[in-house]
C-alpha cells in the first residue's frame, strides 16, 4: 500500500506513525458487517473496500477536515478465498487515492463471516471543525453530491430485477495507480488507459455512466415519472442506467473536497448523509435547536434513479429523502454565502423544531441500525 506524506512510519511495527502539523487529529471509526452492510454475491471485494473506505473518507470531510491516514481491521472466515482479499486491499488503496490519504496499518483475525472496522484520521488545515449544533434560522440548507443512488440500487438488488453477478476484480497495477490526483472528484480510475474502462465495468455500460454526466431532474410529489423511453436518452440505455444505480449501492461518491470548501466558506452545520437525509437532518436540527423546512421541488433527481423508480413502481423522492450509503454531504451556510455550484440550496432553518418537507407528510426517517 503506497504511504502519503503524512505517514511518517508506516506498517510492518507494533503501531504507525502519522503527523499532525495543525495539532489537532479527526477521527473516525465505523464497522461493516457481511449481511448487514455488503452481501459478497452482490459486490465484489474491491467494491466492499471502496464502500468502506469511502464511508469513513467521508465522516472526516463531513467535519471540514482532509482525511489523511486510516487503520483497517479484518475480520473473516478460514476459507475466504485470498483474492477477495487481495480485492479488497485493492479497493481501498484506490478509493484513498483520491483523497491523498494512507492505510497505514490494521489487524487480522478469524471470524465466522467477514467484518471490516475503519478507523480513519484527518487534519483541519487550521479551520475550526464544524458540527452539527451552530444551524441558525435564517440559514439555508444545502446538498453536495449524490441522493438517492444507494437506496436505488439496493432496492433494485432486494427485487431480483437486476440479478448480476459481482463485477471482475480489477487487474493490479491497470487501475487506481497513485498519480491519481487527490484533488479530483472522479472515483474511476484513467478511461484513457488503453484496455481499462475500470474494475465492475463493460465497455458499453461505461460509455455512458460517470457521476458529472449524468443527467438530472426535479421531481414534484404527486408528478408522473417520464415514460421507459423518456429516461436514459443520451446514455447507455435503460439498462446502463440501471446498473449505474446498482453501482452506487455498491460504490458510493462522496464530495470530498466540499467538506473543506464548506468550512472555509464558513458553514455553520454539515454531516454526511449515511442514514439517510430526512434522519440525519434530524441530528442537525436537535443539535442546534431549530426546525428545517426542505423543497422537494429543489432536489435534482438523477435518471438511474428515476429509471429504478420506474423499473419498480417506487417513489424517486423516498429514496432521495430517506435511502442512506450515499455519503452526500448537507449542509446549513448563513444566506449572505455564495455557494460554488456543487452545492444546491434545498432548504431553510426556521424556529422551531424536527424536518419537515413541503407537501409531504415526512419526518426523520431513515435507516436504523438496530431495526428492521
Amino acid at each position: 500500500m503506497p504511504q502519503g506524506p503524512d505517514v511518517l512510519l508506516g506498517p510492518g511495527d507494533d503501531a504507525a506513525v502519522v503527523t499532525a502539523p495543525d495539532g489537532r487529529v479527526v477521527v473516525s471509526t465505523d464497522l461493516l458487517v457481511e449481511g448487514r452492510h455488503f452481501r459478497r454475491d452482490w459486490s465484489s471485494g474491491y467494491d466492499v473496500g471502496r464502500k468502506a473506505a469511502a464511508q469513513n473518507l467521508a465522516d472526516i470531510a463531513a467535519m471540514g477536515a482532509t482525511p489523511t491516514s486510516m487503520v483497517v481491521a479484518l475480520g473473516m472466515p478460514a476459507d475466504l478465498p485470498l483474492s477477495w482479499i487481495d480485492e479488497l486491499t485493492l479497493g481501498f488503496r484506490d478509493e484513498c487515492a483520491l483523497v491523498g490519504a494512507s492505510v497505514v496499518g490494521g489487524d487480522l483475525a478469524r471470524s465466522d463471516t467477514v467484518v471490516i472496522g475503519v478507523t480513519a484520521l484527518g487534519t483541519l488545515s487550521g479551520q475550526a471543525p464544524v458540527t452539527r449544533s451552530a444551524a441558525k434560522p435564517g440559514h439555508v440548507v444545502a446538498i453536495a453530491g449524490r441522493l438517492g443512488h444507494a437506496a436505488a440500487g439496493l432496492a433494485l438488488l432486494e427485487s431480483g430485477h437486476l440479478p448480476t453477478p459481482p463485477p471482475p476484480a480489477p487487474t493490479p497495477g491497470c487501475v487506481g495507480s497513485t498519480s491519481t490526483d487527490p484533488g479530483s472528484e472522479s472515483t474511476e480510475p484513467d478511461s484513457s488507459v488503453p484496455g481499462v474502462v475500470g474494475p465492475g465495468r463493460s465497455a458499453a455500460w461505461s460509455a455512458g455512466s460517470g457521476s458529472r454526466g449524468t443527467a438530472s431532474r426535479a421531481v414534484v410529489p404527486g408528478e408522473a415519472l417520464p415514460e421507459a423511453g423518456e429516461v436514459g436518452a443520451g446514455t447507455a440505455g435503460e439498462e446502463g442506467l440501471l446498473l449505474e444505480a446498482v453501482e452506487g449501492h455498491r460504490r458510493p461518491r462522496p464530495p470530498y473536497k466540499s467538506g473543506p470548501e464548506a468550512a472555509r466558506l464558513g458553514a455553520s452545520a454539515m454531516m454526511d448523509v449515511s442514514d439517510g437525509l430526512l434522519q440525519d437532518l434530524g441530528h442537525i436540527a436537535k443539535a442546534s435547536g431549530v426546525r428545517i423546512v426542505l423543497d422537494p421541488a429543489a432536489f435534482a433527481v438523477d435518471e438511474p434513479v428515476l429509471a429504478a423508480a420506474k423499473e419498480l413502481g417506487a417513489d424517486p423522492l423516498d429514496w432521495v429523502l430517506a435511502g442512506g450509503e450515499d455519503h452526500a454531504l448537507v449542509a446549513v451556510f448563513p444566506p449572505e454565502v455564495r455557494l460554488p455550484p456543487e452545492w444546491r440550496i434545498v432548504g431553510r432553518i426556521e424556529v422551531g423544531e424536527g424536518v419537515t418537507v413541503t407537501g409531504r407528510d415526512d419526518g426523520p426517517r431513515g435507516w436504523d441500525h438496530f431495526k428492521g
